[in-house]
């Protein structure tokens, strides 16, 4: 396992100094189903998988990789082929059978800066700090960047970082829809329009939400992912109290309000329509800028 950024001689301004240190991981053979509602619990969008005994990293499952099993890319097969579509029986499998592994790191001299540069270059959400042994040190996100930027000054207003024109898909669209998209186009959220309404958000995190939180055990009559592929988007969606933003907006407003809610996007709104959407991954390329 390798480092993605250059071994630093100082640690001034490492990444630990932002990082989130006490991380919670788990064993291999604990089962998807009970990983999932870790991450449901904890609003975690990633969950390390340690070596009970040596400590050592061996995998991380993240929240895409959840929604990939969930109809969106390759580990769906886990659950058609090998159980015939009993979504019940592959959530009890062990959580390893979705994980990522051979996971890229961190090292503990890696500056914030670089830290902040290979998050955006490589477009993921967050990365492992591994010490020398490969034992987790911390996790860093874009979280964590956005939480040091947010005091940054900038001049710029929302229309000038947001994606205009976002994708966006219709309340009686079935959840397949959006779990393809979300791992094929590497969005985590999709505005719900009608009719050029604004309805809610779908996201990862509501999908997951869904078999973390245990309603997909209460809804359920058949057992079958076909039923929960096929309910229509406005039944997972978030759609009440929906926080949106104006085209002009300080982005230094956005990120605090951002991290006050702790969520991870805002549709932005002008003139009453959908304009566009901003996120963490916007703000933190904009305000790293200013570092």
């Amino acid at each position: 396992m390798t480092s993605p950024a250059k071994q630093s001689k100082t640690k001034k301004n490492s990444v630990l100094d932002i990082a989130s240190l006490n991380v919670i991981s788990v064993p291999p053979t604990m089962r998807i189903i009970e990983g999932i509602q870790m991450m449901s619990r904890h609003n975690f969008r990633r969950l390390p998988i340690t070596d009970p005994g040596t400590k050592k990293l061996i995998g991380i499952v993240t929240i895409t990789d959840v929604i990939d099993m969930m109809g969106g890319g390759s580990r769906y097969n886990l659950i058609a082929n090998k159980h015939k579509g009993n979504l019940l029986a592959a959530l009890n499998e062990s959580l390893r059978e979705i994980a990522t592994e051979s996971v890229t790191g961190f090292s503990p001299a890696t500056t914030i800066k670089e830290a902040a540069s290979i998050l955006l270059e490589t477009g993921h959400g967050g990365f492992p700090i591994l010490n020398p042994d490969t034992t987790l040190a911390g996790i860093v996100t874009e979280y964590d960047l956005m939480r040091m930027l947010a005091g940054k000054e900038s001049d710029l207003v929302v229309d000038e970082i947001m994606t205009a024109c976002p994708k966006k898909v219709a309340p009686d669209l079935p959840l397949s829809h959006v779990t393809k998209q979300i791992v094929d186009d590497g969005y985590r959220r999709l505005p719900v329009v009608k009719d050029g309404i604004l309805l809610g958000m779908i996201t990862a995190t509501d999908i997951m939400g869904y078999l973390g939180k245990g309603r997909v055990f209460s809804e359920m009559q058949t057992g079958t992912v076909d039923e929960v592929l096929s309910l229509p988007v406005r039944d997972i969606m978030t759609a009440a109290d929906i926080r949106t933003v104006s085209t002009d907006m300080p982005i230094n407003a956005v990120a605090k309000e951002m991290l006050n809610r702790g969520i991870g996007a805002f549709p932005v709104m002008d003139g009453g329509r959908l304009s566009g959407i901003v996120t963490e991954f916007d703000l933190v390329k904009a305000l790293t800028g200013t570092m």
